[in-house]
C-alpha cells in the first residue's frame, strides 16, 4: 500500500511539472472581451513562458479570415504582430503557438471596435 501511494504521488508530481510547462496566454492587447474606440495597430500576446507564434488570423463578423503577417521568427514571452486598419465591428483573433517543450497551444480572443465618442462636455454653470 505504501508503494502504491508513493507511485501515485510521484505520478501526480510529474503530471504537475509537465502541465506547467505549456505556454499559457496571460494577457492580450486588445484584451479578450474588450471594447476599444480606436483601431489597434498591433496584437500583443503575453505568455507564461517563451513560445513561437505559428499562426494568427483576424476575422470581422462573418467576413473571411485574414492571416496576420509577418509572424515573429523567434520564441518570446511577449509576441507582437501588426494588425490591418480595422473598421468598427466585432472581431475574433485566433492564434497558435508552440511552447519550448513542443506542445501546441491555441486560442481565440474577441473584441469590439466601437466608433469613437467625443468626451462629454460639462454643463455650463
Amino acid at each position: 500500500m505504501k508503494i502504491l501511494s508513493l507511485v501515485s504521488g510521484l505520478a501526480l508530481a510529474a503530471f504537475g511539472v509537465t502541465a506547467s510547462a505549456h505556454a499559457h496566454l496571460q494577457r492580450a492587447s486588445p484584451a479578450d472581451g474588450s471594447v476599444v474606440t480606436t483601431s489597434p495597430s498591433r496584437l500583443v500576446l503575453n505568455f507564461s513562458e517563451a513560445a513561437r507564434l505559428t499562426a494568427a488570423a483576424i476575422q470581422k463578423g462573418d467576413q473571411p479570415r485574414q492571416n496576420l503577417q509577418p509572424l515573429p521568427a523567434t520564441a518570446a514571452r511577449q509576441i507582437s504582430v501588426p494588425l490591418p486598419r480595422l473598421t468598427p465591428g466585432s472581431y475574433s483573433v485566433s492564434w497558435r503557438v508552440v511552447s519550448a517543450d513542443g506542445h501546441v497551444m491555441s486560442g481565440t480572443l474577441r473584441f469590439t471596435l466601437a466608433p469613437g465618442r467625443a468626451p462629454e462636455q460639462p454643463a455650463p454653470h
